[in-house]
């Protein structure tokens, strides 16, 4: 993975005009979406604010400490709310919240959850990222998660830099949650295309 960590809006702006070079260009324009909260509870009066929001498309992953941003950023503003792109996230019911809050909405968010689920627990309402990433992409994925707890969770407000740790996890969180959907969109489309021509019409069976 090619990862940059920043919490500076120019940075942010310059790693977007990048992406959207690339994405335009792509056939499927998918894009990987994760957010970091100031706390794990909020009250009415004591919202949850995003700490680090995380792109990724293909090994890119951009990191941004938002909550130590230099200034705001109206491009990520306007490349989140863009009709051009396919936001995955995991669990996105939150992240969608905490990001309106802030002014960034998201146009056109797809939660990965409502999307897929194994078949080996299918009487498992919800599955962990760690769970889906290692069905769909690697079993490595199985240990995605360990090694961080609360206490690390409760650091993503902690002045910049972020320890190597966290960004580690930042950026494999956000990495996985691209790729699980990327991967998801080829078998779908796969499929129909299976349905789509019938087998009279295939020339071969494999």
């Amino acid at each position: 993975m090619k990862v940059r960590y920043t919490n500076m809006a120019s940075s942010v702006e310059a790693w977007l005009v990048k992406a959207e070079e690339i994405l335009d260009a792509s056939g499927r324009k998918i894009v990987g979406l994760d957010v970091k909260y100031d706390k794990t509870r909020e009250s009415y009066n004591n919202k949850k604010k995003p700490t680090v929001i995380q792109l990724c498309y293909g090994n890119d992953v951009l990191v941004y400490h938002i909550y130590h941003a230099d200034e705001n950023c109206p491009k990520l503003r306007d490349f989140l709310w863009g009709w051009r792109y396919i936001f995955a996230g995991f669990c996105t019911a939150e992240d969608k919240n905490v990001l309106g809050r802030a002014g960034l909405p998201v146009h056109n968010l797809k939660d990965i959850q409502q999307v897929w689920r194994d078949p080996k627990k299918s009487w498992k309402r919800t599955e962990g990222l760690k769970d889906v990433a290692r069905a769909i992409i690697d079993p490595y994925y199985e240990n995605m998660k360990d090694g961080f707890g609360k206490k690390e969770h409760n650091m993503w407000a902690n002045a910049p830099p972020l320890p190597e740790k966290h960004l580690e996890y930042a950026a494999r969180d956000a990495y996985a949650t691209y790729e699980v959907y990327r991967r998801l969109d080829v078998y779908e489309r796969g499929f129909f295309s299976l349905y789509k021509y019938s087998e009279k019409k295939r020339s071969r069976d494999w």
